[in-house]
């Protein structure tokens, strides 16, 4: 059994998951696994696409991954000593956590998390059952300290329409858009479509509400293309929005929050080539051109950094998370695309890219975020039970 200091800095990497962000998870998971600083010992979590829980024997540190590539992380996982975890759903098998200790002991309890000792846990899970609030439910349930927005958050930035609408009453733009719900699709299409036409018209896009990396977005430039990309949005969810198209370029700020006074950085600019897909994030070197900092004048910067800090607060944002938006070249405003609560950390995605422009490299703000977890575990734990815990 570790310890409460070694506990304390032992940190259950989650990666995989069954959404169909799986692979952009293994490519973030890669990045944090290796830019882990040296103190903590990692526990690499895997959760495969049917559901079933891997998990390898032993820590880990940050040089053990230092040749592995994202493509290279299946082969690096085969080729040690794993255990099957108990239950085929990850889910189920988070909800059953078990003291060592009382509540009366807090100082000294431990919990263990699917039978693992994890002083934090570091979800790096993408889309549904990874950011959307369940798993930080279950961890909230078993009083474990997570890295990450909490419940409240997660929500609204899995909700894409529920973002709209807060940004709409904070004042912040957003781009005129229509919310196709699955039981009004199968009612009547073609009074959805005749809608679309009349208030959006084409091109448009189409995307599923609470899917992120472009994930199931499609521009549609006719009736025909907009009835299947609705159809094959609904596909990943039961509601999908249709938007107008944005001229101009994406603007965005990296957020991290584990203190007092969260932190925002300036904004970094994508000019995509095309339409900004989930090859052109991913896939493509050279699918976009990537401005840090963004090409903006210092007034227009701060007004963009003002929408940022007002919606982090409204939509209730910690640990780190990233704001986009449109730099509207036809109106000259800025207007809100999505938040991002758990947003890629790849090699090439703009967060960590962002704060390396700040002189906040990758094992800084992952320390920061590691310590903020631990910090609001206890502070949770004050507020629910009245007692001081260890952080």
């Amino acid at each position: 059994m570790l310890g409460h200091r070694d506990l304390d800095n032992t940190v259950g990497v989650l990666f995989g998951g069954r959404s169909s962000e799986h692979e952009i998870s293994l490519r973030s998971a890669v990045f944090v696994l290796k830019q882990m600083p040296s103190r903590f010992r990692i526990v690499p979590i895997g959760l495969r696409r049917d559901g079933s829980c891997l998990s390898l024997e032993g820590t880990f540190s940050s040089e053990d991954f230092k040749d592995v590539e994202p493509a290279d992380l299946a082969e690096f996982l085969a080729g040690r000593r794993m255990r099957t975890l108990p239950k085929a759903n990850p889910v189920e098998s988070l909800i059953l956590p078990f003291r060592t200790e009382t509540l009366s002991t807090l100082p000294e309890y431990q919990v263990r998390l699917l039978n693992l000792e994890c002083g934090v846990f570091f979800p790096v899970l993408h889309g549904p059952n990874g950011e959307d609030g369940r798993l930080q439910g279950v961890f909230e349930m078993a009083e474990v300290a997570y890295v990450g927005c909490d419940i409240r958050a997660s929500v609204i930035g899995i909700d894409k329409h529920l973002q709209k609408l807060i940004a709409r009453q904070h004042g912040v733009p957003v781009a005129k858009y229509e919310l196709i719900e699955l039981e009004d699709w199968q009612a009547n299409a073609s009074r959805v479509i005749e809608r679309v036409r009349n208030s959006i018209g084409f091109p448009c896009f189409v995307k599923p509400n609470s899917l992120g990396s472009a994930v199931g977005v499609n521009r549609a430039k006719d009736e025909g293309e907009l009835s299947r990309y609705i159809h094959d949005a609904l596909a990943f969810d039961d509601k999908a929005l249709v938007e107008e198209p944005m001229t101009g370029t994406e603007v965005e700020c990296a957020f991290l929050g584990t203190g007092v006074h969260p932190k925002i950085t300036i904004a970094g600019e994508i000019a995509p080539k095309d339409f900004y897909s989930y090859e052109a994030k991913y896939q493509v070197a050279d699918g976009a051109d990537q401005f840090i900092p963004a090409r903006l004048d210092a007034a227009r910067m701060e007004e963009l950094r003002s929408h940022a800090a007002k919606l982090a607060r409204a939509f209730s944002l910690s640990g780190l998370s990233r704001l986009d938006f449109w730099n509207c070249h036809k109106t000259g405003r800025f207007v809100f695309n999505e938040v991002n609560t758990l947003p890629g950390l790849t090699s090439i995605s703009m967060f960590p890219k962002l704060w390396e422009h700040e002189g906040v490299l990758g094992p800084q703000w992952i320390s920061e975020l590691i310590e903020g977890a631990k910090l609001r575990r206890t502070q949770m734990l004050q507020r629910q039970f009245g007692i001081t815990a260890k952080s």
